[in-house]
C-alpha cells in the first residue's frame, strides 16, 4: 500500500471522527494544535485506521498507545503505518 492510500485512509477517519472535509487534512496537520483532536479522538481514528489496514498488513496492524502519543502530524501517523505494513 502506498502512501498517498495510507493518508486516504487516515484522512478518511478524520473526516469520520472530527467532522472534517477529507480535503482539508494534509500531511503537515497536527492532531492536536490544527484539529483540536483529544485523546478520544485520536484512538477513535486509530480504531478506524486500523481496521482498515489490518486486513492488508502481514501480521495484522496496531498502533501502540505509546507510539500514539509521539504521533503529532498526518504524515508521522501515515509513515508510521506505511512502515508496518
Amino acid at each position: 500500500m502506498t502512501s498517498e492510500q495510507v493518508l486516504a485512509v487516515v484522512r478518511s477517519a478524520v473526516a469520520t471522527v472530527l467532522e472534517r472535509d477529507p480535503a482539508s487534512v494534509a500531511r503537515e496537520t497536527r492532531f492536536r494544535e490544527d484539529l483540536q483532536a483529544d485523546s478520544l479522538a485520536l484512538v477513535e481514528i486509530v480504531e478506524i485506521v486500523e481496521e482498515t489496514l489490518a486486513p492488508l498488513a502481514r501480521a495484522g496492524f496496531h498502533i501502540a498507545d505509546e507510539d500514539l502519543d509521539a504521533l503529532t502530524t498526518v504524515g508521522e501517523a501515515v509513515d508510521y503505518a506505511v512502515e508496518r505494513l
